[in-house]
């Protein structure tokens, strides 16, 4: 399963949420591996029979936005650019489809700062 697994099914736990998988991971490289991560990600949400949206793997933008941080350290200004775009996508689309809440596994990584992906969603929202 993917590792966002554990969350999902904890969301899913919860009878009043509608959770929906919204695949959006433009920095994932090279592209064949971004579609091993899309493809494991789809199949766990159809074994769960949850809703997965499948967005586009934008990666000139992702690399308009990151140029010149490629070597930025991890938890860098990069990864806040990175959590940034992702965050704006999943919030329009939230409010393109009338969710009111959105939610990431980003920061459940041992490699990720909490504080980092949280002040993402904030300014997303």
């Amino acid at each position: 399963a993917p590792c966002s697994g554990a969350m999902v099914e904890e969301m899913m736990s919860f009878h009043n949420l509608e959770v929906v998988v919204f695949f959006y991971n433009p920095n994932i490289h090279p592209k064949r591996e971004y579609e091993i991560r899309k493809d494991e990600n789809k199949a766990f949400c159809q074994t769960l029979g949850i809703a997965f949206v499948d967005c586009d793997y934008d990666t000139e933008n992702w690399y308009a936005r990151t140029k010149g941080m490629e070597l930025d350290p991890e938890r860098g200004r990069r990864c806040t650019v990175c959590f940034d775009m992702r965050m704006e996508r999943t919030a329009l689309y939230a409010h393109e489809h009338g969710f009111d809440a959105i939610a990431t596994t980003n920061a459940t990584s041992r490699w990720k700062d909490a504080v980092q992906v949280d002040g993402s969603g904030e300014r997303a929202v």
